[in-house]
């Protein structure tokens, strides 16, 4: 699960690679998916604050895109996450 992280990129499919990709197998809240994995995995908690800084930082060059079916919400949470811990 950790190690390289490919900001420009960021996969919310299930069964993808990646903070914002649920297991292959999951059904459920996406959001609550996510909040339990930044409340319980310090490497997914990490990874998230990063993009969301990255997000609002903006970074030259650095473009974010996040696909699959929950783009949107997982867009909203990292820059919430972000924000929050400021």
């Amino acid at each position: 699960m950790y190690g390289l992280i490919n900001l420009s990129l960021l996969d919310t499919t299930p069964g993808g690679c990646g903070p914002f990709a649920p297991p292959d197998d999951w059904q459920g809240d996406y959001w609550r998916y996510l909040q339990e994995r930044f409340d319980g995995d310090i490497g997914a908690r990490q990874q998230i604050a990063v993009v969301g800084r990255c997000l609002v930082q903006k970074n030259e060059g650095l473009r974010t895109l996040f696909i699959g079916p929950h783009a949107a919400d997982a867009r909203k949470f990292a820059l919430k996450a972000w924000l929050a811990n400021v």
